[in-house]
């Protein structure tokens, strides 16, 4: 992937733009240097024959992309949503095993109560004989679903519900107390080495469920060893670590008017897999007539990931960036700390991210930027509750719940695929011509919009009462899908405003800078440093997590137990009301004139994606 040159010499027409990668920021290695000097930094890059050389020889298997990562990706996406509903009845037979294992063990009616040549009495509740399952020492190959007496049994299902939640919110903290460490850990050892421990987390929760579905018997608590899983994935970071390493490696590889469109792609491509998913997981589970099946693809898969983001993935920092990133780090630690007092600071490693939405002076729109992305990712723990509200309600059954989540996963994914691309494009285009708006105004612009469009679907759920409305109803929320993306870009573009505010002095005395070259150093300025970076999307996850993991499901939760009796659709309300909180915080955010983080007068390097 090439980018333009931000050198304030005009180049040479025939001479071939370097890659991304050896047009990334230069740090000094002194360890007392202010790590953000790069944002002002005016020297022109260097545009020697030897490193144009040295660029053009680098091979396209080893150019950082984020093309590399968008099969993970999907593969991820699809593997997530084939894996719900499995998951769900291989619990819910694995506490019915232990709760009532009578369930499995009932006698065959007498033979004289039976016509033989005839078939059975069709109905469910006939006792039917199955075989007892097989000892520790000789599992059985494969593993139906549930019976009908399991999956309505009470018990089973509070069972099932304590054993769900203890391993959300297991691996949602663990998440928070290590997301940060990992994210600032990858500006040292790299992107690609922290996103293969992300995969192997989520390869040992698949090997430790498909264990406890064979030896659950066996092992310490029976099957609520399924939470040793989580804490192993939680402890590796699980999902947000991977998510936020992602973002950091788009961010390191692309331009800043490109980052909110690739960031929508690839949120738009996650929704393309979970729509995907549960169809095929279902379909391959009907052919194999086993639960497991899909999860032994899935480790097989993770385990594949984790190879080729060892191996094969192009790191998107060079050795130099990496180096810098060591020796500040090091600069950073205290000397002679105890064995106890280095493992509680990596401990407490998970809220040092979230120092940077701390007000700057008067400047609080990174503070108002996080309190809007965190009050809009408490949604993210009600997804189950509204699946029990849309059952109970209109009673629909597994059919009719799986249509509904892939015609909602298919909208939500065009639209951050394809709509909202086309429209960032369009604003562009228009703003280009017109003047007057910068990228950050307009990922602000997005943001707010997406947030509009989300609360107005909301109150739709929250009055409407027929299941035709309650689709389109929720259709409509995928407007709001452009809020994440959109919101991110921006968080970036400011974070990287107040660093250049604040070395602002410093730099002007090392490099000489002037108010007069603001614009030559738009054009020369780097994107954010990678530390920078690591520690935004870092603390943005832990957020995520917090929220989404940790305080949503108790908070929906709470909500959807006390309401469901006299006002199930007040579930809806606190939705809107978690969305509205973030339109308000957003809408108090105040862009100056010609934010630097915007960078304006970048080429959009990535529009070949919308063809």
């Amino acid at each position: 992937m090439a980018s333009r040159s931000r050198s304030r010499e005009p180049l040479p027409v025939d001479l071939d733009v370097p890659p991304v990668v050896a047009d990334m920021p230069t740090f000094e290695t002194r360890a007392d240097t202010d790590i953000f000097h790069i944002l002002n930094d005016e020297r022109p890059r260097s545009l020697s024959p030897q490193s144009s050389t040295r660029a053009a020889r680098v091979p396209w298997y080893k150019t950082p992309s984020p093309i590399w990562l968008l099969p993970g990706v999907l593969l991820a996406a699809i593997l997530m949503g084939a894996t719900i509903a499995p998951r769900t009845e291989l619990y819910i037979k694995l506490a019915c095993n232990e709760i009532h294992p009578e369930y499995l063990l009932v006698p065959p009616p007498p033979l004289a109560l039976i016509d033989i040549g005839e078939p059975l009495p069709p109905t469910p509740d006939t006792p039917i004989y199955v075989p007892p399952p097989a000892s520790p020492g000789k599992p059985s190959i494969s593993i139906p679903g549930p019976n009908k007496m399991c999956s309505t049994d009470p018990k089973v299902l509070g069972a099932v519900a304590k054993l769900s939640t203890a391993m959300t919110t297991s691996m949602g903290i663990l998440s928070c107390l290590t997301t940060g460490a990992w994210s600032q850990l990858s500006d040292r050892v790299g992107r690609a080495r922290v996103l293969s421990l992300a995969a192997l987390g989520v390869l040992f929760t698949d090997l430790v469920l498909i264990l406890v579905a064979f030896y659950a018997d066996a092992l310490p608590g029976g099957y609520r060893f399924l939470i040793v899983g989580s804490v192993i994935d939680g402890a590796l970071g699980g999902w947000t670590t991977a998510s936020a390493i992602s973002h950091a490696y788009v961010s390191d590889t692309v331009d800043p008017n490109a980052r909110s469109r690739i960031f929508s792609f690839f949120i738009g491509s996650m929704f393309v897999g979970m729509a995907a998913g549960p169809t095929l997981g279902a379909l391959l589970i009907r052919h194999t007539n086993d639960l497991l099946s899909i999860f032994y693809i899935g480790a097989a898969l993770h385990a594949i990931n984790a190879i080729l983001c060892t191996l094969v993935l192009p790191e998107s920092l060079t050795e130099k960036e990496r180096l810098a990133a060591k020796e500040r780090y090091s600069a950073s630690q205290p000397e002679h700390l105890g064995l106890l007092s280095r493992l509680w600071g990596m401990v407490t490693t998970f809220s040092r991210p979230l120092v940077i939405f701390l007000p700057k002076g008067r400047n609080w729109n990174l503070t108002l930027i996080g309190v809007a992305y965190g009050s809009a990712m408490l949604n993210m723990g009600s997804y189950a509750f509204k699946f029990q509200y849309a059952i109970a309600t209109f009673e629909w059954g597994t059919t009719e719940l799986g249509y509904w989540m892939s015609i909602v996963g298919i909208t939500r994914s065009v639209h951050l695929v394809v709509l909202l691309p086309l429209f960032i494009k369009l604003l562009h285009v228009v703003y280009d011509r017109i003047g007057g708006r910068t990228s950050s105004q307009l990922d602000l612009l997005v943001a707010r919009l997406s947030l509009v469009a989300e609360v107005l679907g909301y109150i739709l759920c929250a009055v409407i009462v027929d299941p035709l409305t309650f689709v389109l109803a929720t259709c409509w929320l995928a407007l709001g899908g452009g809020f994440s993306p959109s919101v991110q870009s921006l968080a970036l573009a400011l974070c990287q405003d107040q660093e250049k505010d604040a070395a602002k002095p410093s730099n002007n005395a090392d490099y000489g800078s002037t108010m007069g070259d603001r614009d030559q150093d738009r054009a020369s300025s780097p994107a954010t440093p990678a530390s920078q970076t690591g520690r935004l999307f870092g603390a943005l996850s832990v957020l995520q997590s917090l929220t989404s993991q940790i305080i949503g499901p108790s908070m929906f939760g709470a909500v959807f137990v006390n309401t469901i009796g006299v006002a199930p659709r007040a579930i809806f309300w606190t939705s809107a009301g978690c969305i509205g909180v973030s339109l308000l915080a957003l809408s108090m955010v105040r862009l100056k004139a010609g934010t630097e983080g915007a960078r304006e007068e970048e080429g959009d390097e990535e529009s070949r994606l919308l063809g």
